[in-house]
């Protein structure tokens, strides 16, 4: 086994380049991914226990019939926080910001992720979100109408409290944050891999969270959109759900469940990714048909946004439609199966070692193919409508996603334990708690098979006695409390071992990736030097030299053979993250309380603190130095602009899907009495803000100045025909005109913000000469503004179909 070795003198020189601050300043102002990686996870673990305390009174309330525990309002309250909270504020913010955060750069051989500022901004909105939706629970208006919050039960007039706005608002704070963490995870892996770690000998947690990071950037989008069309029909009186006013409810759960299913696989890919890190190093031998389960892993990505619908069978869809969505559900089984062999031929080829990683992993592959087969179950359509809304449902949803998604998140935590501590946990109580969770988890969730196919609907509060659902509601308490039990002893365990647990060194268990090559816990530069790869378990073979950057800085290599192409400066802490998100977090409290100015205010502001944070990053980017360029290669920068522009696209497609689906739902479009809108004059005026395209390509600080003024231009029209057409057909008349000027204002804000870049920019060239950093926000800003001005064109194509 070979370990990559670090020149003493060079580790003591960079540990004074890297190192931050002590203390509650130094967490504040982190970029470091290792400690941000960090403060995902307990934060995570923090909200898990609140869902998890949620759930015990749930179960508590339903050991038996008629209990009065809880009543119905309470119960519908904690049973939304308690699935609001274990899909958005901990598994994915655990898959993706906790073990995403700490291992890929490490994984890859990077000193940090690509944007360090970002992940720390990312960090802070998550914080900032959670306790967001939190206070409605604490001040007595928390959401009660399901984690999935349907219309019209989500609708004001039913829902007349704060609480469907703390969820809705609350949510939309959430997902940026893990946009964010999407955009810099990619990217990392893209652009930031260690040299000779070409795409074929990434490891396979890589790809699971490439997978799972780029199908953040597209399933996002349609969750946010839905919960600012409910807001706007809330708090404006727009018209999107409500049949009288033509909209339809049908609209909430395809844009939900496009979210929402999708959602599912981005919750278990991270799972898939520690799975395939535990099982080589306990079964000694490389993974099975490796190519086959990175291939698999984003299979399951990418066929995942065919399922949607199977949760609307009974909702009146065309059987042409049902058909095609009940062969996706079938189809997805497939790369999940491929992955399933490669797990267990690989134990079984090897010479495994049970211990308590492997054994976790062990108990996820049993409960993921329990729950996948009842999964399959739902592509036949007559049983999906035969039991849909029933506790059926909910034994499969949990089998995936508890026995799926958190098993597999805590063997990764005992599996990295000694690496993030330095310390061993104990083996034994580690297995003890093993076992508690296992059984506890298996008798919470196993009888609700049962009891569903007996009738038990999903969501009530009660239920009579004599329908035979006694003994398994008491069954599955019984198991939940076994499972808390389970829980608090690895707690206990891991707490223990963290203060008085024996020295683990730096590769306890004989790992072959290259987090194990550095000491436990890492130095806060990772890798003195970052090692050239060779296979993808490099420290099963011989490691070959390498490269060892300067100073703060880290190696940027080309994206599909990882050669060197440039050493590049990385950003230092900072307290600009942390001020962002607090404005930010402002501004959501004030558009909850209908302070719409003033929440643009604090937009402003953070908007203005963001820039100012922007202007104090590297100017190098290359320290003036930078290894053969790739031919046609990119640098990160770009890369980030591409994949913020891919959700972009994303999001107006999703507005113009809704645009469709309104219109061929109504009878009339527009509707009789309401204007028809102009499209010449914005056609035109498109044309116009299109050539600065030609001027954008350019990237020179004279085509950018004269650039700006014909953006601007347009958007003083454009601006001036808007406010003209919200007085002649303002968006409360009808689901036309609300889904109408939705679009066109969204298209105006991208303007907007491509302005205020573009002046940023101009600003930064003419401090000073062009510099790479310069160069680089230049070719993001060009690529930004292609979209906008294609996006400027087909809004006016779009707006023409009412014609």
């Amino acid at each position: 086994m070979t370990t990559v070795t670090e020149a003493p003198a060079a580790g003591v020189r960079l540990e004074l380049e890297w190192r931050e601050h002590r203390g509650a300043l130094g967490w504040l102002t982190t970029v470091d991914h290792k400690r941000l990686g960090i403060l995902f996870f307990f934060t995570s673990l923090a909200f898990f226990a609140a869902g998890g305390v949620e759930a015990l009174l749930l179960r508590t309330q339903l050991v038996t019939a008629n209990a009065g525990v809880l009543g119905p309002k309470r119960f519908d309250e904690l049973m939304t926080m308690h699935g609001t909270t274990m899909i958005f504020l901990f598994v994915v913010p655990m898959g993706l910001g906790a073990f995403g955060n700490y291992l890929v750069p490490l994984l890859v051989g990077a000193r940090d992720l690509a944007f360090p500022r970002l992940n720390a901004l990312s960090y802070w909105i998550f914080l900032a979100s959670g306790v967001f939706v939190y206070a409605g629970l604490a001040i007595g208006q928390a959401p009660d109408q399901g984690w999935f919050s349907y219309v019209p039960l989500a609708e004001r007039e039913y829902s007349p409290s704060y609480g469907v706005d703390f969820y809705a608002l609350g949510l939309i704070f959430a997902g940026m944050s893990t946009t964010a963490t999407a955009i810099n995870l990619v990217t990392t892996i893209f652009k930031l891999r260690a040299p000779g770690m070409s795409l074929n000998r990434m490891p396979l947690f890589c790809y699971a969270q490439l997978a799972a990071a780029g199908s953040a950037l597209v399933l996002l989008p349609p969750l946010t959109l839905d919960l600012v069309l409910l807001e706007l029909q809330r708090k404006a009186g727009f018209h999107f759900f409500d049949v009288a006013g033509g909209g339809s409810p049908l609209l909430w759960q395809h844009l939900f469940w496009l979210f929402g299913h999708p959602e599912v696989y981005l919750i278990v890919l991270p799972a898939f990714g520690i799975t395939t890190s535990i099982i080589p190093t306990f079964a000694r031998r490389k993974m099975i048909a490796a190519p086959l389960v990175a291939l698999a892993e984003l299979l399951v990505a990418f066929i995942g946004f065919g399922v949607w619908a199977h949760h609307m069978f009974t909702t009146g869809l065309p059987n042409t439609a049902i058909a095609f969505f009940a062969a996706a559900t079938l189809m997805v089984v497939i790369p999940s199966t491929v992955q399933i062999y490669a797990w267990l031929f690989t134990v079984n080829l090897g010479r495994p070692q049970f211990k308590v990683p492997l054994l976790f992993v062990g108990a996820f592959i049993v409960f993921f193919v329990i729950g996948g087969l009842s999964g399959i179950m739902f592509a036949a359509v007559p049983f999906d409508q035969a039991t849909t809304d029933t506790y059926f449902v909910v034994a499969h949803f949990h089998f995936v996603i508890f026995g799926a998604a958190v098993f597999p998140i805590l063997g990764g935590i005992f599996y990295w334990f000694p690496k993030v501590t330095g310390r061993m946990y104990h083996e034994g109580w580690a297995q003890a708690a093993f076992w508690l969770t296992f059984w506890g988890t298996a008798l919470t969730f196993f009888p609700m098979h049962i009891v569903g196919l007996l009738g038990m609907p999903r969501r009530v509060y009660t239920y009579q006695p004599g329908l035979g659902w006694d003994a398994y509601n008491l069954a599955e308490t019984i198991g939940a409390f076994i499972l808390a039990g389970g829980l608090l002893l690895m707690t206990a365990n891991l707490v223990w071992s963290r203060l008085r647990g024996p020295v683990a060194g730096p590769n306890p268990f004989g790992g072959a990736t290259l987090e194990w090559a550095t000491s436990s816990p890492p130095p806060p530069y990772n890798f003195a030097v970052i090692p050239r790869v060779g296979s993808e378990y490099p420290l099963w073979e011989p490691v070959a030299g390498g490269v060892a950057p300067e100073g703060h800085e880290t190696l940027e290599t080309s994206v599909r053979d990882a050669e060197p192409e440039a050493v590049v400066e990385m950003p230092a802490e900072s307290a600009w993250p942390p001020v962002v998100a607090l404005l930010l977090a402002v501004m959501f409290a004030l558009a909850l309380t209908t302070h719409f100015v003033s929440a643009g205010v604090f937009a402003g502001l953070a908007g203005l603190a963001a820039l100012a944070w922007l202007w104090k990053e590297p100017e190098l980017g290359a320290s003036g130095r930078s290894a053969v360029a790739v031919r046609g290669s990119q640098p990160r920068g770009w890369w980030g602009a591409a994949l913020f522009v891919l959700t972009e696209a994303t999001l107006f497609g999703t507005i113009f899907g809704s645009w469709f689906f309104l219109r061929y739902k109504a009878r009339e479009w527009p509707p009789a009495g309401e204007p028809r809108p102009a499209v010449w004059l914005p056609l035109i005026l498109a044309g116009a803000l299109a050539t600065t395209s030609l001027l954008m390509a350019r990237r020179s600080r004279g085509a950018l100045a004269l650039a700006v003024p014909i953006q601007a231009g347009y958007l003083g029209v454009s601006l001036a025909l808007y406010v003209h057409d919200l007085h002649r057909d303002p968006p409360q008349a009808s689901a036309y005109a609300s889904i109408r000027h939705v679009l066109v204002g969204a298209g105006h804000f991208h303007v907007l913000v491509g302005i205020a870049v573009s002046l940023f920019l101009l600003a930064k060239l003419l401090d000073g000469r062009m510099t790479p950093y310069r160069a680089a926000g230049l070719r993001g800003a060009a690529l930004y503004w292609h979209f906008v001005n294609v996006l400027a064109l087909v809004i006016v194509g779009v707006q023409a179909t009412a014609r």
